[in-house]
């Protein structure tokens, strides 16, 4: 369980289900809610039971971006905590070895919209609105992974001049994967998220991070990699018995 209570946890059907809960601050990003969530995170990484995460907020918003309050530091000690906090709850996400769904809504700016963007796939509601406002204090959000996602001109877009978008907009530049129906956020991101743990954990994993490390490989190295994991899922029990029970499934087909 979180310590600080900032974010809820639940697994279903072998989704884990991350809530940011600070209602009162349109979940903020605060010290408490980086720790929760990596607290939460982190236990998940070799837990069978959990194939694919989804973070969410609420229908109506999923974070204001950092909380301000928060970074009125009264001490050094809680500036190096809060540099510690972001820095491994980001860490977490973009290293995290099974597949993340943000499921957004409303606002979605700064630290909040970084959160999304650290997500392997991104859905939101029809009126979520997207944003790097932090810049026009003077702070600098993320360039990447966003511009590897939307591509250098539009993330100079976003990050140099702070302004916001909207869920059309951001669908259009490839921001987010999938508009969801109006109050349908949750169930379209379950049905991703379903989708995906019907898989084998494992088969999961690897494919998560082939697309992770690929990326940076040349065609050649990425191919001999790729096929070094083709080869090693064949190894597993699980995989080979999905195997036989499709051919069997298959061979009674043919026979009716």
């Amino acid at each position: 369980m979180a310590k600080y209570g900032t974010v809820l946890a639940e697994v279903k059907d072998r989704i884990g289900t991350i809530t940011l809960n600070r209602p009162d601050k349109r979940n903020a990003l605060s010290t408490e809610l980086f720790e929760d969530l990596v607290e939460t995170l982190t236990p998940w990484r070799r837990d069978d039971n959990v194939a694919v995460v989804v973070i969410k907020g609420t229908e109506e918003y999923f974070s204001a971006g950092l909380d301000l309050d928060t970074m009125n530091w009264a001490t050094d000690a809680d500036r190096l905590r809060w540099y510690d906090a972001t820095y491994y709850g980001y860490l977490e996400l973009l290293e995290y070895p099974k597949p993340t769904i943000a499921a957004v809504a409303g606002h979605t700016f700064g630290g909040g919209c970084d959160i999304a963007v650290f997500c392997d796939i991104r859905v939101s509601s029809p009126n979520a609105r997207f944003g790097f406002p932090q810049v026009r204090f003077g702070l600098t959000p993320f360039v990447d992974p966003l511009q590897r996602i939307v591509g250098q001109s539009q993330a100079k877009l976003l990050t140099l001049t702070g302004r916001r978008i909207d869920a059309a907009e951001a669908l259009r530049i490839g921001l987010i994967d999938q508009i969801a129906e109006e109050g349908k956020l949750l169930e379209t991101a379950n049905g991703i998220a379903a989708e995906i743990a019907s898989t084998n954990v494992d088969t999961v994993v690897r494919c998560t991070e082939m697309l992770r490390r690929s990326w940076s490989m040349d065609p050649m190295a990425a191919y001999v990699y790729g096929h070094v994991q083709y080869r090693d899922v064949h190894w597993n029990p699980a995989i080979s018995q999905r195997m036989l029970d499709a051919r069997a499934k298959i061979g009674r087909r043919a026979g009716a």
